[in-house]
């Protein structure tokens, strides 16, 4: 989990460089990530709950926990032409995003 600690610009410029680091998919590249995918277990109200008191716990410092459609712009924006979430984990999912 590093990218909730950051803002949406630093998570793309980070996203950036690691796509500029790995081979093509065809050769096997891609990134993953574990992090909070808020509502990507939308039916433990319970979970939910905890993934938004950590979202606001998160905004002190300048970061987000954020839903699969703030990730998608995220990723599209750095570069990434697919991706996966898996819900996994508790609170995290693994999201593999592919050059």
């Amino acid at each position: 989990c590093i990218f909730h600690d950051w803002g949406d610009d630093e998570c793309i410029k980070i996203l950036k460089n690691c796509k500029q680091a790995i081979p093509s998919r065809d050769a096997g590249g891609k990134v993953i990530i574990i992090d909070i995918v808020i509502g990507s277990n939308s039916s433990d109200t319970k979970l939910l709950e905890t993934q938004i008191i950590c979202d606001l716990d998160i905004m002190k410092v300048g970061g987000a926990e954020r839903d699969e459609q703030e990730w998608k712009k995220i990723f599209l924006e750095a570069g990434f032409k697919d991706y996966n979430i898996m819900p996994v984990l508790g609170l995290r999912s693994i999201s593999e995003l592919y050059p």
